[in-house]
């Protein structure tokens, strides 16, 4: 992976930065990608893309790298989500628990970070600033793969992209915020930690639908798609995190973990890898085709999805004053 990003680097240097974002535990470099299309334009609205944060996740870091070719490699037919925007692709956020997952113990999937007691990782996806630690009894269990940390931002993971996240939102750049994650086949948006509605929640919604609907009529995949706090609820997700400092647009979207009948969870045969990415990328695009378009400053003003209610209530008064004055005159 990191070879991969450094010859992209290299090769395509006039519109692609490779950057060192931190050290994990183990002492792993973990690296960003930045692309833009090269026309040297300073202070263009960003989108973020993480991948790997659970070590077992293994097509996440794939879908990642292949989302750096399409717009990268591939330029010339992505340049549209390139022109007045840039990327900023993490491929793989905890490479101590995914090395850790391919050669010792395929289930793991936190960090690496001793606990004491012969208990080691902390899940990098319960580690951010908000909401940390609600939700259920494991998340304060170092020997489980739901504990939540120490405190928040234990993990230099998890501070790595939170430095990257502020970096993009005081500099009023994020827009878009996605963490792959597999394999529920499903788009979730904040609030996680809590059931309350977001403020633009139609917008979540309708850039969460623009990825499942581009999915289904791509590949016939079906991807479920809404708020996770409205059926379930715990803190420290980078999602809720990215939303709550700054990002308007936050999801995760969890890939598939099955196809043509063949159930594969978190690790998909080599032979699926390619249709898998593809799948993934047709998400990917079509929600930041979305985000873009919802973010244009030429976007025409619409009416919400709730606000149909009152325009109702003024016909239902109109008809309640109609029925009083024929009441009235019927006398």
């Amino acid at each position: 992976m990191l070879d991969y990003m450094e010859q992209l680097a290299k090769a395509y240097s006039d519109r692609v930065a490779l950057q060192d974002v931190g050290v994990t535990y183990e002492k792993r470099p973990l690296k960003s990608l930045t692309i833009t299309n090269g026309d040297g334009r300073d202070g263009k609205k960003a989108i973020l893309l993480i991948a790997g944060a659970h070590a077992r996740e293994w097509l996440t870091p794939v879908a990642a790298l292949y989302t750096l070719e399409q717009l990268v490699v591939r330029h010339e037919e992505n340049a549209h989500l390139l022109h007045d925007y840039d990327w900023i692709v993490m491929p793989q956020v905890n490479p101590d628990g995914y090395m850790y997952s391919r050669n010792v113990d395929k289930l793991w999937r936190n960090t690496r970070s001793p606990n004491g007691f012969n208990c080691f990782g902390t899940n990098i996806n319960r580690n951010y600033d908000i909401g940390w630690g609600q939700g259920y009894a494991e998340l304060n269990d170092s020997c489980t793969m739901h504990y939540a940390g120490s405190k928040p931002f234990s993990e230099p993971e998890t501070r790595a992209v939170r430095d990257k996240m502020l970096e993009l939102v005081q500099s009023k750049r994020g827009m878009l915020f996605i963490t792959l994650h597999s394999h529920h086949t499903s788009i979730f948006y904040p609030w996680v930690y809590k059931s309350d509605t977001s403020d633009n929640d139609n917008d979540l919604h309708d850039v969460a639908e623009a990825g499942a609907e581009a999915i289904f009529n791509a590949t016939g995949t079906r991807f479920t798609y809404g708020q996770y706090g409205k059926e379930d609820t715990f803190g420290g997700t980078s999602l809720d995190y990215a939303y709550s400092i700054g990002f308007p647009l936050s999801y995760a979207f969890e890939l598939s973990g099955e196809r043509d009948g063949l159930t594969f969870d978190f690790w998909p045969p080599k032979n699926l890898l390619k249709d898998l990415a593809d799948e993934s990328w047709v998400g990917i695009s079509a929600m930041a085709e979305k985000a873009i378009e919802l973010q244009s400053p030429d976007r025409p003003i619409t009416v919400a999805k709730n606000s149909s209610s009152s325009y109702s209530l003024a016909n239902m008064m109109k008809i309640i004053l109609l029925m009083t004055i024929i009441t009235v005159l019927s006398r």
